[in-house]
C-alpha cells in the first residue's frame, strides 16, 4: 500500500512526584476533547467558571484520573503541577473552559488500549461486582469530582498493566497517512435495481450536504438483531455489486437505506479515511464498553484502502478482538493480514464465481479466510458452484430444495431457524475458526 508513515504507540507512565497532601480527582474529556488536550501540549486542563473555586483546592501533586465520557473508559493520570487561573486562549472547539489548570501526564495510554470503567467491577467501591443499575455513573458525572485513595489507586494499578502492553506492541507498526478522500469511478446502475435506487438516493445526499466525521458523541458501530454489532460503510462508495447484489441486497433496503443510516454510514467512511488509526480506537472503545465478544466488518458496503489499514492496525494492538470481515472484492481482501482472531468471510454468488480465483490470485496475506454462497431468487444452487464454500445462504433464508443434499456444516443456521434473531451470536461458525477449518478440509 502507498504513502506509509511510522505510527508509533504512545505509551508512558513515570514515577507520581510525592507529595503529602496529594489527592485523587476525576477529570472528564471526550474522545476528542483529549486529542486536543493532547494537541496543545497535554499540560494544560480546562473548565468552565462556574468551578473556578472547585479548581481552586487542586494542589501541585494531586492526580487527576483521565476519563472519557461516552466511551466509559480510563486513558492516563496527571499530576497537577501549579494553580488555577483565568485564560480565554482558544482550546477546545467545544467551548472556552477558561479556568485552566497546569498539568503534566504521568501515564498515558493510546485509546485503543483504554481501560474500560466496567472491567473494574469489584474493584471500586462504587462498582461491586453484582451491581446491575447505573447508580454509579454519579461518580463520573462532574470534574474535578473527588476520589478516594482506594478507588485513584485501582485506576492507577490497572493503567499500568495496560501500559505494559502497549510496550510489548511493536512500535514501528505502519499506517497510511491521513489523506482527503479519493473520488471513485460511478457505475450507472439501473434505477429498477434495488441496489440502484439506493445509491441514486445516497448521491442526491452527497450533493446537498457534506458527509463530515463521527462526532464525538457518535457511535462507529451499528447494531443489527441478526449479526450484533458491525461497522456499516456506502454501498455507493465502497461497493462493487454483482448483478444478483443489485436485486437482493438486504442492506439497500429497511432501516439501513433511511437517510439518517445513510448520513451515519458516511460518516464511518469519511473517518477512516481521514485517520484509520483514530477510528481503530473509537471501535476498540465502543467494543470494550459494549462488553462484546465479536464484530462484524462491513454489515454494509465493503473494503477500501483504510478500511483494511484500520483492521490490520486494530488486530495488531488489539487481539482480543475478534473481527469477522466479509467482503466481496479480491483486492482488498487479500491485504488483510495474518491474525489468529481475525476471518475473512469472501462472499460470491452465481455471478461472481471468478472473483474466488482473483482472490487467490493475489496471494492473500491470511489463511484465516472462506467462501460462502449466496443464492439468488429461486434458485436451486449446484455442487459444482459450492465448491469449495463453507456457507451456503438462500434468497431470504427460505431453502428452494432439500437441504439434506447439501453437508449440513455448510447451511447456515438462518435458513432453517423462524427467529433469527441473533443466530450469529449463538452459532459463531463464520468467525471461531470452524467456516476456515471446513475450506481447508474440502480441498
Amino acid at each position: 500500500m502507498k504513502r506509509v508513515v511510522k505510527q508509533t504507540v504512545a505509551a508512558k507512565s513515570e514515577r507520581l512526584q510525592p507529595s503529602r497532601k496529594s489527592a485523587f480527582f476525576l477529570g472528564l474529556f471526550t474522545v476528542e476533547s483529549w486529542r486536543e488536550f493532547k494537541r496543545h501540549g497535554g499540560q494544560v486542563m480546562g473548565f468552565n467558571e462556574k468551578k473556578s473555586k472547585t479548581v481552586a483546592r487542586l494542589q501541585p501533586g494531586d492526580r487527576i484520573l483521565c476519563y472519557l465520557s461516552k466511551v466509559s473508559v480510563f486513558v492516563g493520570v496527571m499530576e497537577v503541577t501549579g494553580s488555577s487561573y483565568l485564560d480565554h486562549t482558544p482550546i477546545w472547539s467545544d467551548g472556552v473552559f477558561p479556568v485552566r489548570l497546569p498539568v503534566r501526564i504521568v501515564t498515558e495510554l493510546p485509546l485503543v488500549l483504554a481501560v474500560p470503567i466496567h472491567s473494574l467491577k469489584g474493584q471500586l467501591s462504587f462498582l461491586p461486582l453484582a451491581m446491575t443499575t447505573t447508580g454509579w455513573t454519579i461518580h463520573v458525572r462532574s470534574s474535578p469530582r473527588p476520589w478516594t485513595a482506594l478507588d485513584g489507586e485501582a485506576v492507577v494499578k490497572a493503567l499500568a498493566a495496560r501500559v505494559q502492553i502497549a510496550q510489548d506492541s511493536d512500535p514501528q507498526f505502519s499506517t497510511v497517512e491521513a489523506t482527503q478522500a479519493k473520488p471513485r469511478k460511478r457505475i450507472k446502475l439501473p434505477l429498477t435495481a434495488r441496489v440502484g435506487r439506493l445509491v441514486q438516493r445516497t448521491e442526491l445526499l452527497v450533493s446537498a450536504e457534506p458527509a463530515g466525521s463521527l462526532g464525538s458523541y457518535d457511535n462507529a458501530l451499528s447494531g443489527n438483531k441478526v449479526t450484533g454489532y458491525s461497522i456499516n460503510v456506502p454501498i455507493a462508495e465502497t461497493c462493487r455489486p454483482t448483478a444478483m447484489c443489485m436485486k437482493t441486497c438486504y442492506f439497500a433496503t429497511g432501516a439501513a437505506s433511511w437517510s439518517n443510516s445513510l448520513r451515519h454510514q458516511r460518516k464511518v467512511h469519511a473517518s477512516m479515511q481521514a485517520d484509520p488509526v483514530a477510528f481503530a480506537e473509537r471501535v476498540a472503545m465502543e467494543y470494550d464498553n459494549l462488553g462484546l465478544t465479536f464484530i462484524r466488518w462491513n454489515g454494509g458496503g465493503d473494503l477500501f484502502e483504510e478500511s483494511v489499514m484500520t483492521i490490520n492496525y486494530l488486530a495488531k494492538m488489539r487481539p482480543d478482538i475478534v473481527i469477522w470481515v466479509v467482503t466481496r472484492i479480491p483486492k482488498w481482501a487479500a491485504l488483510v493480514e495474518q491474525a489468529p482472531h481475525v476471518f475473512v468471510h469472501f462472499s460470491l454468488d452465481k455471478h461472481s464465481l471468478t472473483r474466488r480465483a482473483d482472490f487467490l490470485k493475489h496471494k492473500p496475506r491470511t489463511s484465516n479466510y472462506f467462501f460462502s454462497y449466496q443464492c439468488d431468487e429461486g434458485e436451486v444452487p449446484t455442487l459444482e458452484n459450492l465448491e469449495s464454500v463453507a456457507v451456503l445462504f438462500f434468497d431470504n433464508y427460505k431453502p428452494t430444495t432439500d437441504l439434506a443434499q447439501y453437508p449440513s456444516d455448510v447451511v447456515c443456521p438462518l435458513n432453517v431457524t423462524n427467529d433469527i434473531t441473533d443466530v450469529c451470536q449463538s452459532c459463531r461458525r463464520c468467525f471461531n475458526g470452524n467456516a476456515v477449518r471446513f475450506k481447508s478440509e474440502s480441498k
